[in-house]
């Protein structure tokens, strides 16, 4: 349990790993890496798994919102994500003598996770700066915590710095 526990704050490393390999000649500004990264990544895999184990309800699902990295030095990169969990129960319609009745959502909630860390392109070592959880209804403000941080390598990170 306690390693899937940690899936939560963990999807989120790989992500800003590979997305944070810019070129040296990249502007200042954010780029949104989003559609690289999971194009690209098992991430979105990855939040699937972790939504299966601990969002609750019929309908639950988990989104890879968006994923922006911005130099920090000549071979640094701040690189910040941010992932929700979607809880939804609903309750389907009944036919009751020929009639449609009821259908309704009994809960929908989200549970948002924001990470930032700092990329070394060299190396491909991502630190974890920082991992909020808001709204957390599922208890993993503590287990987001504990990774603040680590650091997690993500091989062959360059392959994100093309067409940038």
């Amino acid at each position: 349990m306690a390693v899937r526990v940690l899936l939560p704050a963990l999807a989120l490393a790989p992500l800003f790993v590979l997305a944070a390999a810019l070129p040296a000649a990249a502007p200042a500004a954010a780029k949104d890496i989003t559609a690289q990264v999971t194009a690209d990544t098992e991430l979105g895999q990855r939040l699937t798994a972790v939504c299966r184990m601990y969002c609750l309800g019929n309908r639950a699902r988990s989104t890879l919102n968006q994923v922006t990295v911005v130099r920090a030095g000549p071979t640094a990169f701040h690189v910040s994500g941010r992932a929700t969990l979607i809880n939804h129960q609903t309750v389907e319609p009944t036919i009751l003598f020929g009639a449609e009745i009821g259908g309704f959502d009994l809960f929908l909630y989200t549970v948002t996770i924001d990470a930032t860390g700092t990329l070394d392109t060299p190396t491909c070592n991502l630190k974890v700066d920082s991992v909020r959880v808001l709204d957390d209804r599922l208890g993993l403000t503590d287990v987001a915590r504990r990774e603040e941080g680590k650091v997690y390598l993500v091989p062959n990170c360059q392959r994100f710095m093309v067409g940038l």
